[in-house]
């Protein structure tokens, strides 16, 4: 089998035969055919189930966010915030939340103070704030911590009308808007699981601020935005989500304990035929990582988490997509859920890494460096450009169709995207050791705002 056969059947277009020019047809031996024809197959297989979120992305951009009519019925809302030492941001959680467009007395703020040894309870009373303490050394992290929360909560017989919390983080500010716009979805479809739109309040600070700030933008502008317009279901990411008292009632607390227990949460809401709705004029920011250090430890909780939600619930996803009894839409949101709880990203790096080692075996039985070459270097090579281009244009597509809504300076919005790229390849050492490594949750240090939004 000819090199020339094989990439073309990989690819319609090389990027890098587009930029110096095509290639010359060279002979392969049996094992380099079959090594081409595996990444063929592999890279393939990848695409097709990746290649919807190109279409949701440019479905989200192009199609006006999903609305809902407004109210005048305003029940009574929770904001619970779990908070270790946060003494330099937990007046301005608890003074953003006074300040919402939102009958005041319809809304209760609760403060974990978990394993606090700072004035943070201390602040979080003299703002009137009910305070919770909680000392347990043993099982840290938010999810214990909210667990501790829900299970205080069931002693407490709520208001008449209380629909549920808002569970938040203590470096968050809040749009003045936040609370109705949640209320809107929640009394126009009853939900259960609402998620919110995440900016970030330093997003312009270094490439970490950047990166994990415009990661969290994609999702809401360029995926949940698409989803809620079709019906299909989001997902929580981290903060600023609403749950509603009943689903909390359903599932008698909160159960969920591995290192990212907000996408386990949402994993085990789809499984239950549960849809996450997304209120996307529901605004609020949070502070990003600006060292990398802090960057690197909170993003590998992340990725070590997503592999604990893979070992747990990908095979039951996936079972899921073909289960009896389910919509259509049931079925999609499945199959989203199966791809985002997965390691695929991982899976891609270990297959380059497979695929350069029988490249290199090839090389040492035929001496060929020719193709060597033109096989894994030039796959490596389009597959690397093609990844920048795509991340550097949707960068750009969140910068442009979020423009009022990022606080950035204007040259940064433009910019930045152009380095998105180095942010996302600096994943390929945690994906890579991450399955090897023991990873704890550590508080991220907050600073608050440095002027006013």
């Amino acid at each position: 089998m000819k090199v020339k056969l094989v990439a073309q059947l990989r690819f319609l277009l090389s990027l890098f035969e587009l930029l110096f020019g095509e290639l010359q047809e060279i002979p392969g031996s049996t094992l380099g055919d079959i090594l081409v024809l595996l990444n063929t197959i592999v890279l393939s297989f990848l695409s097709v189930l990746y290649f919807y979120q190109v279409l949701l992305s440019i479905f989200s951009v192009v199609v006006r966010a999903k609305k809902y009519p407004e109210t005048d019925v305003f029940p009574t809302y929770t904001f619970v915030t779990c908070a270790r030492n946060e003494e330099t941001v937990i007046a301005q959680l608890i003074t953003t939340i006074r300040a919402l467009d939102y009958p005041q007395e319809k809304i209760n703020i609760h403060v974990v103070a978990d394993n606090c040894t700072d004035n943070t309870a201390i602040i979080a009373a003299q703002l009137k704030a009910k305070v919770y303490t909680r000392n347990n050394l043993t099982k840290i992290g938010k999810s214990y911590a909210l667990e501790y929360y829900f299970n205080e909560q069931k002693k407490v017989v709520p208001a008449e009308d209380f629909a549920g919390y808002i569970v938040i983080d203590t470096d968050n500010v809040l749009d003045a808007q936040f609370l109705k716009e949640v209320n809107k979805v929640y009394q126009a479809t009853n939900a259960k699981v609402v998620a919110t739109y995440r900016a970030s309040t330093n997003a312009g600070d270094s490439l970490w601020a950047f990166g994990t700030g415009y990661s969290f933008l994609r999702e809401c502008c360029l995926m949940h935005k698409g989803r809620e317009v079709l019906g299909l279901s989001s997902y929580v990411s981290g903060t600023g989500f609403f749950v509603s008292y009943e689903k909390m009632q359903e599932v008698e607390g909160w159960n969920h304990h591995l290192l990212i227990e907000d996408i386990e949460f949402s994993a085990a809401h789809v499984m239950e035929k549960g849809r996450t709705h997304y209120a996307h004029n529901a605004i609020f920011y949070d502070e990003q990582a600006v060292n990398f250090k802090s960057s690197w430890h909170q993003r590998m909780r992340w990725v070590k988490g997503l592999f604990q939600v893979s070992k747990v619930y990908t095979w039951s996803l996936f079972k899921s997509i073909f289960a009896r009894k389910r919509t259509l839409k049931e079925r999609f949101s499945s199959y989203e859920s199966f791809l985002f709880s997965t390691p695929f990203p991982a899976y891609i790096i270990w297959w380059f890494i497979l695929y350069g080692i029988g490249a290199a075996i090839n090389l040492a039985i035929t001496q060929d460096i020719n193709y060597f070459i033109q096989t894994y270097l030039f796959t490596l090579f389009d597959f690397l450009l093609g990844f920048y281009l795509f991340t550097t244009l949707m960068s750009l597509l969140i910068s442009v169709s979020n423009w009022k809504r990022i606080k950035m300076h204007p040259l940064k919005k433009i910019m930045l995207p152009f380095v998105a790229f180095f942010f996302l390849l600096s994943y390929v050492p945690m994906l890579l050791i991450a399955p090897f490594v023991k990873v704890t949750w550590r508080p991220v240090k907050h600073y608050g705002l440095k002027k006013p939004l």
